[in-house]
Parts: structure tokens; C-alpha cells; sequence
């Protein structure tokens, strides 16, 4: 598949194609930067996750 096409799916139809091809790098890489786009993201940096994670997951 070429770049052209993962530029027409929308997040869901390229995750579907990554776990179906994980072998395809831009892809995956082309899902990563949908996914770090998305609004709402929550960022946790990995050494305060044990801390942060139950906070955000007790708010809501």
C-alpha cells in the first residue's frame, strides 16, 4: 500500500490495516501520528505513570 492510500483512511480503517500487516512500517508509523493528533490525549511520562494513571482514572 502506498502512503496515498493511509492519507485516505481514517484512524480506524489504518488500525485495522496495521494489526492485519504489521510488517508494514510506514503504516505504523503513519497510525502513530494519527494517534499523537488525536485531541484530548492524555501524556504521561513512563516513571509517574503509577501515580498519574490512578488519579486521571479516579476523576473520571
Amino acid at each position: 500500500m502506498t502512503a496515498s492510500n493511509f492519507e485516505n483512511m481514517n484512524k480506524e480503517q489504518l488500525r485495522v490495516y496495521v494489526r492485519q500487516n504489521p510488517h508494514d512500517i510506514e503504516a505504523f508509523h503513519k497510525y502513530v501520528d494519527m494517534v499523537r493528533a488525536t485531541p484530548g490525549r492524555i501524556r504521561i511520562p513512563a516513571d509517574q505513570i503509577d501515580t498519574e494513571l490512578p488519579k486521571l482514572l479516579q476523576a473520571n
